[in-house]
């Protein structure tokens, strides 16, 4: 395999679900938004929306509301892994690739952060909690926007896991 710097990323980073309390900078957060807003999108409509939550009680208030929504978590679970920033990837309702869209920057989130030594954690399971009429005023988004995901972002407590072997029959050529 013919490996360079972003290939070598793309192989090393690791989902983190263990974080230090500490804050990320604000240089970092800026960077890893600006890198966001160059993933690619539909017809390049760039049709998401970034909302930044560093405010603790939200955090919580919004698995609350997950779990008000029919979310189950084991005891014990935290969704957020104590993750000090979370970013949370809305679009319009209604765009037809709002998944997509979100999915692509939801992906140089990740490898934006993994370049700064920063742990991520994609996060779905929240999405409830996320469109909760008391929660989604809080997340200041344009009319028509509803949430598809997050990203717990932070400083990794421990080291990432090691990562699980590849399948080898996952591939299909037609020529």
């Amino acid at each position: 395999m013919i490996l360079n710097h972003t290939i070598e990323a793309l192989l090393d980073r690791r989902t983190i679900r263990s974080f230090r309390p500490e804050q990320i900078s604000e240089e970092e957060l800026a960077d890893i938004l600006h890198a966001a807003k160059y993933a690619p999108s539909s017809m390049g409509m760039q049709n998401r929306h970034f909302t930044v939550i560093q405010n603790k009680k939200l955090l919580s208030d919004i698995v609350d509301a997950t779990a008000r929504n029919g979310g189950k978590y084991s005891p014990g679970h935290t969704p957020f892994y104590n993750a000090p920033t979370v970013i949370v990837l809305s679009a319009p309702e209604a765009f037809k690739y709002n998944r997509e869209d979100v999915a692509c920057a939801i992906m140089n989130i990740l490898l934006a952060a993994y370049a700064y030594g920063l742990g991520t954690c994609y996060i779905c399971s929240v999405v409830d909690g996320l469109r909760d009429a008391e929660i989604l005023p809080q997340l200041k988004l344009p009319e028509g926007y509803i949430p598809f995901g997050c990203v717990a972002l932070g400083y990794p407590k421990e080291n990432a896991p090691a990562p699980k072997e590849r399948r080898d029959n996952d591939i299909s050529y037609v020529r």
